[in-house]
């Protein structure tokens, strides 16, 4: 039970990072780590409902922006639909599987960070399960809202850090610690900052998708930072992939419920936002 309990502190209050220690073994990691590359690269990903969901918003008119397009399979889905699609990643090798992938998009090597765009040239800018393996995903949504147009559209999705685990089957006494960490998080605040980082695990062999994950955003705190920065939000939700997923009627409506409720809205599997920029 104390191994449990210490799990759990560790999950809701992870230790500090030492981001100079990571940050040289982070960049060989993505220069390095081609396996890693071909599987974030895998062709079903353009089938997938986040990705579907986007697809459904775009007009042909379109110039749209993807922050961290990896091997590019949703940027080539998505530059099959609009005017004009550019893409950018900070690897070189992302970046080579993208060119044999996507010959309509346009490729820039890129810190998401700081995006080589002049302000309100874009009309839609969107990344999907990136802001997690960046030490600053604010910077990032400040940029993905900087080039966007007014009136234009900011949409990602990303694993929430902070999830309760509601579609697993948990113990009622990990269930009971979990919630009262949970009510601790979102009322202690987080030094004035949506994300918290964690130390990732590049040692993993083999890899997965979320072992170079190094932050947690708190989607508690994303509209009011989005509207910080002249974004209104106009869907954030928790559950949008476990409604996906479920395997009933009843399972989805249950997520449902969930993702209206005042407290458990911010505490489901993974985090599904989309702006406007005012």
């Amino acid at each position: 039970m104390i191994s449990a309990i210490s799990n759990i502190v560790r999950y809701w209050w992870p230790p500090p990072v030492d981001i100079a220690a990571i940050a040289e073994r982070l960049s060989r990691f993505y220069a390095e780590r081609s396996d890693y590359h071909a599987m974030t690269a895998s062709e079903d990903r353009a089938d997938h409902p986040q990705v579907r969901a986007l697809l459904e918003m775009l007009d042909p008119s379109y110039f749209t922006v993807e922050f961290g397009c990896g091997g590019g399979v949703v940027l080539d889905a998505v530059s099959r639909r609009v005017r004009r699609a550019l893409g950018m990643d900070v690897s070189p090798i992302a970046l080579r599987r993208a060119a044999t992938r996507s010959p309509k998009a346009v490729l820039a090597g890129a810190d998401a960070a700081r995006a080589p765009l002049r302000d309100g040239c874009a009309d839609f800018s969107y990344c999907f399960e990136m802001l997690e393996h960046v030490w600053d995903p604010e910077a990032v949504i400040r940029e993905m809202i900087r080039v966007v147009r007014p009136g234009g559209r900011v949409f990602f999705t990303t694993p929430n850090g902070y999830s309760l685990d509601l579609h697993l089957k948990l113990r009622a006494s990990v269930r009971w610690i979990n919630l009262a960490a949970a009510r601790a998080v979102l009322h202690s605040g987080r030094a004035g900052r949506i994300y918290q980082n964690i130390p990732p695990n590049l040692d993993a062999m083999p890899v997965y998708p979320d072992c170079d994950m190094i932050t947690r955003i708190h989607p508690a705190d994303l509209a009011a930072f989005a509207e910080k920065h002249g974004c209104e939000t106009l869907r954030l939700e928790t559950f949008f992939f476990q409604q996906h997923k479920a395997p009933s009627e009843a399972e989805r409506q249950r997520y449902a419920q969930l993702d209206r409720h005042p407290f458990y809205r911010y505490y489901g599997d993974h985090i599904f936002f989309l702006g406007r920029k005012r």
